[in-house]
């Protein structure tokens, strides 16, 4: 049984470095996934074993991303 011990949300991302945005892009998914996944709109247990997996980093809030 996966017993979950914090509860995974926006602000638990921001404690560990991510935007939703920065998250997303980290993790190869839509913002709008992620974040509909973060509010328990979405079920997806891979996007939260993802998240979960996260190193933590300093948090950036002005990332330059590159064009693709």
């Amino acid at each position: 049984m996966n017993i979950q011990a914090e509860k995974i949300d926006v602000m638990w991302l921001i404690k560990r470095g991510y935007t939703v945005s920065s998250a997303a892009r980290k993790i190869g998914l839509s913002p709008s996934h992620v974040y509909r996944v973060l509010k328990e709109e979405r079920l997806s247990q891979k996007a939260l074993e993802a998240l979960q997996n996260l190193p933590p980093r300093p948090l950036r809030l002005r990332e330059r991303v590159s064009a693709r």
